[in-house]
């Protein structure tokens, strides 16, 4: 009986462990202080998606209750060459949104929708209002690649 008790303790020890190691936020944790959004990306799984693929989805704030911050307007590139994705932000059943750009590096897809885990509502509502002056619009055929977050169940 103590035999196969043991390893019973033993499995539960090591569950219990790997429960505490994981996020209690479905994408994951924000990259830690002095962790730049690139280095954070770099820790997650790239996956190639188009870009059309990308218009219209979710997205998402990285908690549980996985409130809805806006959804993707556009993919674009700024003028040093990083791509970011404009998001309809805020507002309440669509009004009142206005678009504001976040960098691709600051976002995970999550299923169909996407997270922005770099950064918190407070810090998104601080982001000026998009404008494309020294942007381009990426092309709906382009792969771009977002890295993807583990569901929380």
């Amino acid at each position: 009986m103590v035999s196969l008790r043991l390893p019973f303790v033993c499995g539960m020890i090591a569950f219990a462990g790997a429960a505490l190691a994981q996020s209690a936020t479905p994408g994951g944790m924000p990259p830690p202080p002095g962790m730049s959004l690139a280095e954070s990306a770099a820790m997650r799984f790239p996956q190639p998606v188009r870009v059309g693929d990308l218009l219209g989805r979710e997205v998402l704030r990285p908690v549980e209750s996985q409130e809805v911050l806006g959804r993707v307007r556009r993919v674009v590139r700024d003028q040093n060459g990083q791509i970011m994705v404009v998001v309809d932000f805020g507002g309440f059943l669509g009004f009142g949104t206005r678009p504001i750009a976040v960098p691709v590096d600051a976002m995970v897809l999550l299923g169909q929708d996407i997270e922005i885990v770099a950064l918190t509502p407070k810090q998104l509502r601080q982001f000026p209002t998009f404008s494309p002056s020294g942007t381009t619009d990426v092309p709906d055929d382009t792969i771009i690649k977002v890295r993807l977050a583990k569901p929380s169940h």
